[in-house]
Order: structure tokens, then sequence, then C-alpha cells
């Protein structure tokens, strides 16, 4: 099974299933992964940024890479949480910027203080 880490002060890693969504690897290993449109591809509350293992995640589809172009975020690195697919072994880091405030939608980590 691949190895995934979140990097980030309250990061989990650990081995979850080939073809798991970063969002649901999340979710399993107990990592609170910000996702406002409940992982629809509508928002990008659950981009990470890959550090490591980019080859092993799924292609970047039209829709994804529209969604990130559309908020000046077009760099290979960028990745939707709730799209990109697990292949193999991937370190991704989430942004600490995206923890600042509680969000409104549907995210797990509401109300959690990463401080």
């Amino acid at each position: 099974m691949p190895h995934v880490t979140f990097l980030h002060p309250k990061g989990r890693s650990g081995s979850v299933p080939r073809n798991t969504t970063l969002l649901d690897a999340a979710k399993e290993l107990g990592f609170p992964l910000n996702h406002d449109c409940g992982g629809n591809a509508s928002c990008t509350t659950c981009r990470v940024e890959v550090q490591s293992g980019g080859e092993h995640l799924s292609e970047i589809d039209f829709e994804e890479q529209d969604l990130l172009d559309r908020e000046a975020l077009s760099e290979p690195w960028h990745r939707l949480g709730c799209q990109a697919k697990i292949l193999g072994d991937v370190v991704v880091r989430v942004p600490e910027s995206k923890w600042a405030a509680p969000s409104t939608g549907q995210s797990e980590a509401r109300g959690v203080d990463i401080r």
C-alpha cells in the first residue's frame, strides 16, 4: 500500500489503499483536511502542495486544472485533495494559511486550533 504524509503541525502519515484520494486518505488517517464543498471539486479548500511523489498521483484532469487556474494556482505542485488519487508514496504540504480562520462550509476541521 502507498504511504502518504501530510506535512502540517497537526499532520499525519500512514499507508492507504491505492487509488484513494488525498482527501479520503486524510480522513482515514484522522487528519482534518479542509473541504468546504464536501469533496466535489467546486472549491480549493482541500488544496495541497506536492513536496515529493507527484508522479505517484493520478493525472490532473481538465476540471481540476480549470479550478486551480481560476484561483491562480496553476503551478504543477498544487493539487486538490478531493481529486488527486494516490498511486504510490507521496508527501504533501497543507498550507497553514488555510487554517488561520475556521471554515464556514462542511469542513471537518472547523473549530480545530492548530497553533
